[in-house]
């Protein structure tokens, strides 16, 4: 009788293979795009012809009677893989809780795959570790004191269930051993979503030359004020240029029309309403699938910004891409994966777009690409979790081929004419979520 497959579950936002709605799919990529690409790539790496590759959603892993999850899991699962971001975050406290209690009940082992700290660059600098919000500290000692107290039950309950926890960098692995874990627990993997096409890939590497005429696709974040002037200054000079909406009301503005932060007040450079000239010109694009987005950046000649996915994104399509580093998460992300990056701290010297694009190296991220997609399949199988590039099977085969459909799928464009059901929809919600 031959040998049932092993039954792993991938915690998912949506399935990889989903076609959502362009509003719909906004409700499904926990808050920001970026979600799915580090989710996805850890998929792909586990597609195999001899295991059954299932994901569980966000909803199903976390709500509902914690007893009630824990015994399902146990029951369905034989292995569950958990890939996330920069969860030692302040504002993560209440879910590394949950996940802790969820995890604690578990019987299954269970496997982290690039789980983070989120420091300011001034604290890594002095080697304090104070979890942070993008916008800084803003927690009391004792609030930092219960944060560490969940992160430590948190790990401790995965390392019950497993041989080690996956790291996206130095300073995340400094962190847990921080929190008292030992350090060869701790496993510096990156971030996964880099090894999305497997082991060879590799970047182009040419000169990047910009004019008037190139396409350069932006990400911002309002948060990093630092930003604010180069952003502003490149969808001047380059008339060509788009802004990428991968965060969840950006996104939700270019697909409805409406504004989803009426009563935000900042720096209006930020093209977050839709009287910004962006918006009216038919520069703010969403696309509503991962695949499609990066499908839409190999049209791109350059892309660069704050947010460390639409890095990744453009990188996954073969662009040249610059990152503007603001805290832990970036800084580190930047050095494990040499991707080329400028700190905001240091924007003062940078006049435009063309300056970053004269800095953009690769040689030392194709140098080291293959060590570090090895360091990250040899963490998978220390966890007994096989990859899928050891042997490419008909599996992944498959997998890729039904990634094609959804790599189609048309992008949104900002002021294009929006259905009215659609503006009602997001009006109701933005509604509710301030009343």
């Amino acid at each position: 009788m031959p040998e049932k497959p092993e039954r792993i579950w991938v915690r998912s936002c949506q399935v990889p293979t989903a076609k959502l709605s362009p509003l719909k799919s906004t409700d499904f990529i926990g808050g920001n795009q970026g979600n799915l690409l580090y989710q996805f790539s850890t998929y792909r790496a586990l597609v195999r012809d001899d295991v059954e590759l299932s994901t569980i959603s966000y909803g199903k892993f976390s709500k509902g009677a914690v007893e009630e999850r824990a015994e399902w899991i146990n029951s369905e699962c034989d292995r569950l893989v958990l890939p996330l971001s920069s969860s030692f975050r302040l504002q993560n406290l209440k879910n590394l809780d949950l996940w802790a209690d969820l995890v604690e009940r578990l019987t299954i082992p269970v496997t982290v795959v690039g789980i983070g700290a989120q420091l300011r660059l001034q604290d890594v600098r002095a080697g304090t570790f104070l979890p942070a919000r993008v916008t800084g500290v803003t927690a009391s000692a004792g609030e930092i004191e219960e944060h560490e107290a969940a992160a430590r039950r948190f790990v401790a309950a995965v390392l019950d269930r497993s041989a080690s926890i996956g790291v996206r960098g130095e300073i995340s692995k400094r962190y847990v051993q921080y929190l008292g874990f030992p350090g060869d627990r701790v496993d510096v993997i990156g971030c996964p979503s880099l090894f999305t096409w497997g082991p060879d890939f590799q970047m182009p590497e040419h000169d990047v030359k910009l004019n008037r005429r190139s396409k350069i696709s932006l990400s911002f974040d309002h948060r990093i004020e630092d930003s604010a002037e180069l952003l502003d200054e490149t969808i001047s000079r380059y008339p060509r240029s788009t802004v990428y909406m991968q965060e969840k009301l950006a996104a939700q503005m270019v697909i409805t029309g409406e504004d989803t932060r009426p009563d935000w007040v900042g720096d209006d450079r930020f093209p977050l309403k839709t009287s910004h000239r962006t918006f009216r010109h038919h520069r703010m694009v969403y696309y509503p699938t991962a695949w499609s987005w990066i499908r839409h950046l190999e049209d791109m000649d350059f892309a660069f910004g704050p947010r460390l996915h639409g890095t990744v994104a453009a990188t996954l399509a073969g662009t040249s891409a610059h990152l503007l580093v603001h805290d832990s998460r970036t800084l580190e992300i930047a050095e494990h994966h040499h991707l080329p990056h400028t700190l905001t701290d240091d924007l003062g010297s940078v006049r435009s777009a063309a300056d970053l694009a004269a800095r953009q190296d690769y040689s030392a991220f194709n140098a080291a690409y293959r060590e570090l997609c090895g360091r990250f399949t040899g963490f998978l199988e220390r966890n007994s979790l096989r990859s899928a590039y050891d042997e490419p099977g008909a599996a992944l085969e498959a997998f890729d081929a039904s990634l094609e459909s959804p790599a189609r799928v048309p992008g949104v464009v900002s002021a294009q004419g929006v259905p009215a059901n659609l503006r009602e929809r997001v009006v109701a919600r933005v509604r509710r979520a301030r009343s």
